[in-house]
Formats: C-alpha cells, structure tokens, sequence
C-alpha cells in the first residue's frame, strides 16, 4: 500500500490501487491495525496532493463526476471505504475525512458532502447509517462554520453565517 502510494498519480494506476485498498479492507479482521494504516496513508497522500492543489479552481471541484484529480480519486475511495470498513475503524475515517473536508475549498467542500449525502441515503446498512448521518449534519455544520470564521478573518462581520445554520448559543 505504501509503495503504490509513494508512486501515485506517477505510475502507480489509481484503479489497481482501489482494488487493493478494498480487498485489504474487506479480508482483514475486524479492527486490524493493517486498516488504520491504511487509512492513515490515504488520507496522508490526499493531504499531500492536496497542498499541492491550492490553486485549484472552483469550476475544477463543480466537475466531480468528470475526470477527477488524483485528490479526487482518493476522496472518492476514502469516501467508499465508509461502506466497507467495519464498525470498529468507522469513527478514525469519519475522523479523517473531516478533517481532510474542512481543508476543502467552499465549492470541494460541498461537492463532497453531496457525495457523502448521497451515499448515505442510498444505504440500507442499519448499523453504520445513524452514526453517518449524525456524522455528515457535524460536518455540514462545520464547514458553514470554517466559512464564517475565513470571513471574521478578513475583518468582515462577526455574525456572518449563511441563512439556515444554527448559532452555537441558540435556544431550540
């Protein structure tokens, strides 16, 4: 896995690498270390690509489904293992991939999360889905947060949220 990733986007092929991704994750044992490494080096290639992609384009992230970026890829696959990591790994990716979203900028952060909102609501997997769908509304809410505070940043008003996110002190 680490050798495939040292040479990825280069020469190592991106749907190769998904395969075996997938297989060391469905034939594994339950909470195998083998899985949180692998875990751990998809999601530190993704911050590597990542850093590199800082003069990404929005149109670039408003075409997901067209031929993704090898960040893309990778989200994409990290994405899918949310389905196939058993329940034991699920919260370190969860992890992760916030962390890697929130990086995101504005329009990648949004397309993500249409993804992941489609893919959780395309699942019948009783076990995992209401940890994911709580997950995914802490993310949405986060990343309407890391909008309001680049904007605080720049010297703009404080109380800028978009319509529709919930203040931190509001009363239900």
């Amino acid at each position: 896995m680490q050798r495939s990733l040292e040479e990825y986007p280069g020469i190592t092929p991106f749907e190769g690498m998904a395969s075996g991704v997938a297989a060391l994750v469905r034939h594994l044992p339950a909470g195998s270390p083998a899985t949180y490494y692998c875990i751990h080096c998809l999601v530190d290639k993704a911050n590597n690509i990542l850093g590199d992609l800082t003069t990404l384009k929005d149109d670039d992230w408003k075409n997901w489904q067209g031929r993704p970026e090898p960040c893309k890829k990778i989200l994409e696959l990290l994405l899918r293992l949310t389905s196939l990591v058993d329940i034991q790994v699920l919260p370190a990716l969860m992890k992760s991939l916030a962390q890697l979203i929130i990086q995101l900028p504005k329009t990648g952060q949004i397309m993500v999360l249409n993804e992941l909102y489609a893919q959780v609501a395309e699942s019948d997997d009783v076990t995992r889905k209401p940890a994911l769908v709580s997950w995914l509304q802490s993310l949405s809410y986060l990343s309407s947060q890391a909008k309001t505070e680049v904007l605080t940043s720049r010297g703009r008003k404080e109380n800028s949220a978009s319509p529709g996110t919930i203040e931190p002190n509001a009363r239900l």
